[in-house]
């Protein structure tokens, strides 16, 4: 500071004297607080819920809300600026990174610095940051994968599902060898004091296993003590395993098995699932996270985008993703409640005045229906073009109760 630099630009604006400046000044000034109706130009396109452009006929845009106008607005109105809107072209939207390092749409009017900020639902991620500056997070979305819910295992399954496949295994190793076994336990018993013939015969040995894994009965009983003990074990084992498999059968029969569900990345990347993706903003999204079985998908290992159309039995082509936007105007969506063509609805009622009242001929059949609920349900009918089928509750019994008005109907 004792060698003061001078120079074009430079102006002294204070001086350090003692350990203190000789004059009061603001050396920073607010700058921000009011910016004097400064001009900010906004890019943005139609991308709803976040951005609704309404426009004339001759395309001109005459009125723009969603929420991230709603913020740009709020702050403009704070920071006192005046609010430039401009649309990217020929539908571009965000755009993506040529060959050359330029980029089109939304990101290339940043890069080219044709405006100052972009609204677009743009997600905080290492590919966003690669041409603006992103601000901090005003919203949260949560994303999810979404899988088809497998139907119910079929209930001749249930047979199976009280034991696992390992349990299910040794009791068919038990059942191969205990034939055997008796057959050898029959023969070395004949030779210390006598057994049954039919015993010592391997056939009838292991007819006699068979039977006892199946809890039927034989006529004839082993006459040596190691044999008796030998079968007494086995009926032991055949008992057991047959009262906690009627058991479990039991329970699985009541209720239905549901199959496996997939709760984590790693259960859908190791069912070898395709997964589609809209635009390859998820395939960046994917390369920059921390999970391994997501950064799979940047390698093509499981991850399907909209570029590779899968196509098989049941799917059909409605529209074409190309350039951020469909090239087919399609009504991906249309309504399906505004015309039921005649479809019949079965309305239950009976006689409860003020609101239906029913007259009858003399051989009990209605002629003449009319009150509040009645009117209604008509008048419901005719705007939606169904075919009302009127029937009333048997025996004139009818469930009353204290509620809302309204309908009920099955789910």
């Amino acid at each position: 500071m004792n060698q003061l630099y001078w120079g074009p630009g430079v102006r002294r604006i204070n001086t350090w004297y003692r350990h203190r400046f000789t004059r009061q000044l603001d050396l920073f000034p607010d700058k921000v607080s009011d910016l004097q109706g400064a001009i900010l130009k906004v890019s943005t396109f139609n991308y709803e819920p976040c951005n609704f452009l309404h426009r004339a006929e001759n395309g001109t845009v005459v009125l723009r809300y969603g929420v991230d106008i709603e913020v740009v607005i709020a702050v403009a109105r704070v920071l006192n600026m005046t609010l430039d809107f401009t649309e990217t072209s020929n539908g571009e939207m965000w755009g993506e990174e040529l060959e050359n390092g330029s980029w089109y749409g939304l990101m290339g009017q940043l890069q080219r610095h044709e405006v100052d900020i972009g609204l677009a639902n743009l997600f905080i991620s290492s590919h966003n940051l690669q041409v603006p500056d992103l601000t901090s997070p005003y919203r949260t979305e949560m994303m999810c994968f979404m899988t088809r819910t497998e139907p119910p295992l079929p209930q001749w399954q249930s047979l199976a599902f009280p034991f696992h496949q390992w349990t299910w295994l040794a009791v068919l190793v038990g059942l191969i060898v205990s034939g055997p076994l008796l057959f050898l336990m029959a023969r070395a018993s004949d030779r210390c004091g006598g057994e049954l013939r039919s015993l010592q015969s391997l056939s009838y040995s292991w007819y006699y296993a068979f039977g006892v894994h199946f809890c039927e009965a034989h006529d004839s009983l082993p006459r040596s003590a190691s044999t008796q003990i030998f079968v007494l074990f086995l009926w032991l084992y055949t008992m057991i395993l047959t009262m906690v498999y009627s058991n479990s059968l039991k329970a699985f029969l009541l209720v239905k098995k549901q199959p496996t569900m997939m709760e984590t990345i790693q259960d859908l990347y190791e069912s070898g699932l395709e997964v589609a993706g809209l635009t390859e903003l998820y395939k960046y999204e994917f390369a920059s996270s921390s999970s391994p079985y997501l950064q799979s998908g940047t390698e093509g290992e499981w991850v399907l985008y909209m570029n590779q159309l899968y196509w098989g039995p049941g799917v059909r082509r409605i529209n074409t993703w190309y350039h951020h936007r469909f090239t087919r105007q399609l009504d991906l969506f249309p309504d399906k409640m505004a015309d039921f063509q005649g479809a019949v609805l079965k309305v239950s009622t009976f006689t409860y005045e003020p609101c239906n009242v029913l007259h009858r001929a003399e051989n009990g059949t209605v002629v003449l229906r009319y009150g509040v609920d009645v009117y209604l349900v008509k008048a419901v009918a005719q705007a939606l073009n169904i075919t009302l089928e009127f029937t009333e509750t048997e025996n004139g019994i009818f469930i009353n109760a204290i509620c809302s008005l309204g309908y009920f109907s099955h789910q």
